[in-house]
């Protein structure tokens, strides 16, 4: 038996309850209460989103990244939102104006209940009015308008635990409330949007599935330095606006390591289109926006990779220095025109520091080394060629794979996958003790096959959640399509 084959254990489609995605429309939803946590990095990441589909699937990671126990059916952050907004409208709307939506109503979504509420009246009259001819008698006009200075205190005493991860010894929240002339307004909205993007922040516990901001980047594990190119004008500029390529263009992206060395990170695109000088252009960041690496070079074919349709494959690897990287990728001809174009995420873990796990790939299956192999997707024993253009058919099986380095007990380690459908969840596991196959000191690989037979053709999400024993964890993600 095949050496990856031992690596076999089913994936069944259990039907489970999770996250259902917003019913209003999702062109709309940045602005609405649900949106509240979302980061300034979010927000200008979902700016760029062009289809239906796309915004969709921001939702969904969105919740996910925000959920305190990913892989199960309920997600407590999301949970708590939805029950902050009902009562919002509830207690705090102004004519026809939800009180999810009023000043009130957005720092109670945020911020929860305070610890007490202060109120003071202040009378104010409205000024006389001669009425012109044909005017008529409005009283909302001349009725004296009641104008409401609330104070919200949140302390030590009653509500430690916001002031904590605010680190403020207390916070106060000023209003006026005028609901005559519809108004409830935050006093120092300044103040609210620089508390609302901390707990946004805060909020993230998958961090894996998200770039953090502002963490030192660690040093590198290679002597290797990543290329720097003087990116041309129009170059820079198709990598900028990169997205997913509209026809038969993909972008693909892993972070792996065979059984020494550092981390490698790898990006690769594929096309249909048999390209006569094709060029791969790329701009590397770090979570705080520096440019990491970048080139711009005439593009080599790979024949690691498999496909469901022929094509042209490249491929790139990058020393990168551990941390959190997105990959503005673009596979051009030498004309300039855009044959693949996306953005990859990277995260390029500090081996040396404890459990970690490589990026998902996805795989027709895996196979043998023999000599000649190329090396790049070989690992221990077992030659595991990527699907580069992420497409099987319903016929096939498909295997999905990590590396994991630094387990504290490598018979504990679980794995907890879900499946979704676009934007419908599909099914999920219960977290199940996966089978490591040893490749080097402290590196191993597990894989596990998964039946595509009776799945209907469209795009598919694999999330997995890697667990170790000691409780520290890692959410991956592979995105592929399915057709007949």
């Amino acid at each position: 038996m095949p050496a990856g084959r031992r690596l076999a254990a089913g994936f069944l489609l259990a039907a489970g309850g999770a996250l259902a995605l917003p019913a209003q429309d999702p062109e709309d939803w940045s602005l609405s209460p649900e949106a509240y946590f979302l980061t300034t990095e979010e927000r200008a990441e979902w700016k760029k989103l062009g289809s239906r589909d796309s915004r969709h699937d921001f939702i969904e990671l969105y919740w996910l990244k925000r959920d305190p126990t990913a892989g199960t059916p309920k997600n407590e952050f999301r949970e708590t939102v939805l029950a902050r907004i009902k009562t919002a409208d509830a207690r705090f709307h102004i004519a026809k104006t939800p009180g999810s939506r009023t000043g009130r109503g957005k720092v109670f979504i945020v911020l929860g209940t305070p610890a007490r509420v202060q109120d003071s009246l202040n009378p104010q009259a409205a000024a006389p009015r001669v009425l012109g001819p044909g005017e008529r008698f409005e009283a909302l006009e001349t009725a004296p308008a009641n104008e409401t200075n609330s104070t919200w205190t949140w302390d030590r005493e009653r509500t430690p635990r916001i002031l904590e991860v605010l680190g403020r010894p207390s916070l106060d929240i000023r209003f006026v409330v005028e609901p005559t002339r519809r108004r409830d307004q935050i006093l120092d909205p300044g103040l609210f949007d620089e508390i609302r993007e901390t707990l946004a922040r805060r909020s993230i516990v998958n961090p894996t599935l998200v770039r953090p901001s502002g963490e030192p980047m660690a040093p590198p594990e290679s002597e290797s330095a990543p290329p720097r190119a003087t990116l041309s004008t129009e170059v820079r500029g198709v990598l900028e606006s990169a997205a997913p390529a509209p026809g038969d263009g993909n972008v693909g992206g892993a972070v792996l390591w065979r059984d020494s060395g550092p981390a490698n990170a790898l990006i690769w695109a594929f096309t249909r289109t048999s390209p006569r000088q094709p060029r791969l252009h790329a701009l590397v960041r770090a979570a705080d926006g520096s440019e990491a690496a970048s080139f711009s070079e005439p593009a080599e074919p790979s024949r690691s990779f498999s496909s469901l349709t022929p094509g042209y494959i490249c491929l790139r690897k990058l020393a990168l220095a551990p941390g959190s990287y997105t990959a503005n990728v673009a596979l051009t001809e030498a004309d300039g025109k855009v044959l693949a174009s996306s953005a990859v995420p990277l995260e390029v873990p500090a081996l040396q520091k404890g459990f970690a796990v490589s990026s998902l790939v996805l795989t027709r299956g895996p196979a043998d080394a023999v000599p000649g192999n190329d090396p790049t997707f070989v690992i221990g024993q077992t030659v595991l060629p990527p699907r580069a253009d992420r497409s099987f058919s319903s016929s096939e099986r498909l295997w999905y794979f990590v590396e994991v380095a630094n387990p504290s007990d490598a018979q504990s380690v679980t794995f907890e996958p879900r499946l979704r459908r676009g934007a419908e969840p599909l099914a999920q596991l219960a977290p199940f003790p996966v089978k490591l196959q040893h490749v080097s000191p402290g590196r191993s690989l597990a894989g596990i096959e998964m039946s595509l037979e009776g799945l209907e053709p469209g795009s598919y999400t694999l999330y997995l959640r890697v667990t170790d024993r000691g409780g520290t964890d890692a959410l991956r993600r592979a995105d592929f399509q399915l057709v007949r």
